[in-house]
């Protein structure tokens, strides 16, 4: 019978999730009244509550796009309609078990956008796709990463619109080489250099020589951040619309061992950054929540290419971490208080 309840509850979570996810006000509205009334028939129906409102705040993440909004509401449906997916399962959270419902379809679009799928050259999950550019320039791209190339007689220009790139700049005096997105540009003097891109901000590391980094289209006027600077090996820059921030010192030998070994090397860094990190290059999803796990700092050496191996390493280092593997492409971690 309890197993019974459970799956009751998780299909009840489910259709929430649809509904409160609807673009028609009305409905949602709706939903909204009846879900908090729902919330309060058990602690259990408020433990699932929360769980949903995590997930529903994933959907949201997966694209502003109309056409993937689409796509994303679509798998909900095509999930929640299909029985198998509540056979043998031990219910205990919604958040996971609806994330099965959902399949390979939502969890593609949460790392991928349109940009990505037209780009010239990217990186498919849980690679690392090196290529020599038509000036003899070394680019490295780390899984779910994307670049445009753009080479003209008077300027090389790398365009990143997703993920993470390694250079290394082929001296040509005739023409200046430009790492750019949507936060503004990098252009190398002599050099090699990573650049990491989210929608939210760009973060370069300096590994040799130096660059001349310049923001674009900043929407405030902060008095303490300039719109462009010459950021020098070793050093670390964050690129976002309120204009550049410097960062903490980065340790060169750890940034090159990423790129070259495929070794992620972290000092007093925050779990939700490792977790990051280590989901770049995995094959499917890892979800956390990242607030939770910002608090706790990780020293270590985690293999970037053997996610299980890694993220073993990191639950035998914190014995409140919990690691469920949902499925073969979606892990999630949590942490016991």
């Amino acid at each position: 019978m309890a197993t019974d309840n459970n799956h009751q509850l998780v299909e009840e979570a489910a259709q929430w999730i649809v509904q409160l996810s609807s673009d028609d006000d009305d409905t949602r509205h709706n939903a909204e009244l009846q879900f908090n009334q729902w919330k309060k028939n058990s602690p259990q129906h408020q433990q699932i509550a929360t769980d949903i409102e995590r997930c529903i705040g994933s959907i949201q993440k997966l694209s502003h796009s109309n056409p993937h909004k689409k796509i994303a509401k679509s798998a909900l449906k095509a999930g929640l309609g299909s029985g198998k997916v509540y056979k043998n399962i031990r219910a205990g959270s919604a958040f996971a078990i609806v994330f099965m419902a959902l399949g390979g379809g939502v969890l593609f679009l949460s790392d991928t956008s349109v940009h990505y799928i037209s780009a010239d050259i990217r990186s498919d999950s849980a690679q690392w796709t090196a290529q020599t550019l038509p000036d003899g320039s070394h680019i490295i791209l780390r899984g779910k990463s994307a670049v445009n190339i753009d080479f003209k007689a008077n300027q090389r220009i790398v365009e990143l619109v997703q993920g993470q790139v390694y250079v290394d700049v082929a001296k040509d005096p005739n023409r200046s080489f430009i790492v750019k997105t949507s936060h503004g540009q990098i252009q190398a003097l002599g050099t090699a250099f990573s650049v990491a891109y989210t929608p939210s901000a760009t973060e370069l590391k300096m590994l040799h020589s130096k660059v001349k980094v310049q923001a674009t289209h900043l929407k405030t006027n902060h008095q303490n951040r300039a719109s462009q600077a010459i950021v020098d090996a070793g050093q670390a820059m964050r690129i976002d619309q309120n204009g550049l921030e410097r960062l903490s010192t980065l340790n060169i030998y750890n940034e090159q061992q990423k790129w070259t070994k495929h070794q992620l090397m972290v000092e007093n860094l925050p779990l939700n950054q490792v977790l990051k990190e280590l989901d770049q290059n995995y094959k499917g999803k890892i979800i956390f929540n990242d607030s939770a796990l910002r608090d706790i700092q990780v020293n270590a050496v985690l293999p970037l290419d053997q996610t299980q191996d890694a993220l073993k390493l990191l639950a035998s280092a914190f014995p409140k971490l919990k690691i469920y593997q949902i499925t073969p492409y979606l892990v999630i971690v949590t942490s016991k208080k």
